[in-house]
């Protein structure tokens, strides 16, 4: 009986060996994966883009009297003067960039030197706008500065209507207020994977979140098609240019992995059909790294100071099949630029900008 009770027991024993070596290889493995995401400091978010500048978050200065992010500009234009009304949210407000390097202030001075005259470029940004909103600013004020273009800033949040902005906010509140630190928190390795798993998870809802905004029969996007037509029909009755310049998501890789082209192309018609010159930035950037154009990609995905200098240069040059030279035209060292795509046209089809020159 002693033997094959011990030849019963042996397996059993073998058995409880092993398990006990996988739990402490496991355990092992897991502690040498916590030591060297914590000395990596892999599990906390790196600052890209501008934040290791530290703008400070002024997103909110300077401000002029009207509670715009602008100089003091007099409604009624200076003698000798020329003026782009230049409207959108918090990407042509500039935020979280110095005052300097937004795009609308970049695009004044460039405009004053390489055209030899004096240009204004008052700006009506707002953050949180969406193009509805931008109508009935052109409508009700913009046009009273007159205008000799109309500068339409589009960032692909526009079209999302004020209800569902609202829904959106609350629901994100509320996820926010659910969130709780448990006991696995406490592990850096833990924190990492939990982090990787959680932005896939919601970065995949916003890309079918964006694309639902754009159906066709999305209430958010049929009344941004109607107020482009709007404000297309404002600047024909005066006859100024209408301009919008679609920026991208930074975000986003901004190659062929970028989610959103159709809905590029879904607003260029739109604003094409509504009479407007197009200028489409995402094949500007194109190629481009995401992480060194926006302001902080960890928490921050507003265009920073190289953004903005390259969507100013683009725009820049794009206003040139629409306002007329007083001068006798682009300064020589500009000769040898290239040309615009074959593929760039008004009134019916995007343009997609050359490469951008040397800084305005």
């Amino acid at each position: 009986m002693r033997p094959s009770a011990l030849s019963f027991r042996v397996p059993g024993t073998s058995r409880r060996a092993e398990i006990l070596l996988l739990v402490a290889t496991v355990i092992v493995l897991f502690l040498m994966g916590e030591v060297v995401v914590r000395l990596l400091a892999a599990d906390r978010p790196r600052a890209t883009g501008y934040a290791p500048v530290n703008t400070n978050r002024r997103a909110m200065r300077p401000q002029n009297s009207r509670g715009y992010r602008d100089l003091e500009r007099t409604v009624e234009k200076p003698p000798g003067t020329k003026r782009i009304v230049s409207l959108g949210d918090s990407f042509a407000w500039g935020a979280s960039v110095e005052f300097e390097d937004a795009y609308p202030q970049r695009l004044e001075r460039s405009l004053s030197r390489r055209r030899r005259e004096t240009w204004q470029v008052v700006n009506l940004a707002l953050p949180g706008m969406n193009t509805v909103d931008e109508e009935g600013q052109l409508r009700t004020e913009g046009l009273a500065y007159g205008p000799d273009v109309c500068l339409l800033g589009f960032v692909l949040n526009d079209s999302e209507d004020a209800e569902a902005a609202e829904t959106r906010r609350v629901a994100e509140w509320a996820e926010e207020k659910r969130r709780t630190p448990g006991l696995l928190d406490h592990s850096a390795l833990f924190r990492l994977v939990k982090t990787r798993l959680w932005a896939t998870a919601e970065n995949r809802k916003r890309i079918t979140g964006y694309k639902s905004m754009y159906a066709d029969d999305a209430p958010g996007w049929i009344a941004s098609r109607r107020a482009l037509k709007q404000m297309g029909a404002l600047s024909r009755e005066r006859g100024v240019p209408f301009v919008v310049v679609i920026f991208p998501l930074f975000g986003n890789p901004l190659d062929d992995r970028y989610p959103f082209p159709e809905i590029h192309a879904k607003v260029a018609q739109a604003a094409a059909e509504a009479g407007a010159k197009v200028l489409d930035l995402l094949p500007v950037y194109r190629g481009l790294r995401w992480d060194i154009l926006v302001v902080d990609g960890v928490d921050d995905e507003h265009p920073n100071e190289i953004a903005h200098r390259i969507a100013a240069s683009a725009i820049l040059h794009a206003l040139d099949d629409v306002v007329p030279w007083t001068h006798e035209g682009p300064p020589p060292d500009e000769i040898a630029l290239p040309l615009p795509s074959a593929h760039a046209h008004d009134h019916g089809h995007a343009e997609a900008s050359p490469s951008p020159s040397p800084s305005p």
